[in-house]
């Protein structure tokens, strides 16, 4: 029974390092093609971005029809994340706070963090998270929904994310996407990025608010 144990969870082992392995070829590509999309300087229509409906911090259902006619931001991570979720969150936190100030954050524009950790990512849980960031609710929506699904939701949305299947943590893509207005997915930025332009990701939603 031992040696059963211990070649299954060799084999987890070995499966993890070979997602982990895609996962970062993943996000090669990805970043050569944020590279080229700044260099255009242009926000083409990408695809579209898939419908759902998760809960947010009351309980209460929000879906991709709520949102319909905002410009939005969307991140996906986890809040017990042990590096680049909180600082990313920050920056989100300084976009939202640039979109106040330039008039109908809620209604133009909105920002949309999905957690993918709905068993410790709580309601409670996601609202001590997020008040360490001051949000505004009316613009700032925090999400929760079932596992499994929100890993397939973050994957439509192009994202890999990686559960290790020993240590309960998740490897995942640091990308924020830019959503229109028609739930078309325009750009993604890189939430990694030490010299992430904030000015230009405010300039860019609120230049497709007029489209």
């Amino acid at each position: 029974m031992d040696t059963e144990a211990n070649a299954g969870a060799k084999g987890q082992s070995k499966w993890f390092k070979i997602m982990v392995v895609v996962l970062l070829l993943a996000m090669i590509g990805t970043f050569a093609y944020i590279l080229m999309k700044g260099k255009e300087q242009k926000l083409d229509v990408i695809k579209k971005t898939p419908d759902f409906q998760l809960e947010n911090l009351d309980g209460k259902k929000v879906g991709s029809a709520d949102l319909a006619g905002k410009v939005k931001l969307v991140y996906f991570f986890y809040s017990t994340c042990p590096d680049v979720c909180p600082p990313t969150t920050y920056t989100l936190s300084k976009i939202q706070d640039q979109l106040v100030k330039k008039g109908g954050f809620g209604d133009k524009t909105a920002l949309v963090s999905i957690t993918f950790d709905p068993t410790k990512d709580t309601p409670a849980q996601l609202k001590e998270f997020s008040g360490r960031y001051h949000p505004d609710y009316k613009g700032w929506y925090f999400l929760r929904g079932e596992e499994a699904a929100t890993l397939d939701l973050a994957q439509k949305f192009g994202l890999m994310v990686i559960k290790d299947p020993q240590g309960g943590t998740f490897t995942h893509q640091n990308f924020i996407l830019l959503v229109d207005k028609k739930g078309d997915l325009r750009s993604y930025y890189d939430g990694s990025d030490a010299d992430l332009n904030i000015d230009k990701i405010v300039q860019d939603m609120m230049g497709l608010t007029k489209e």
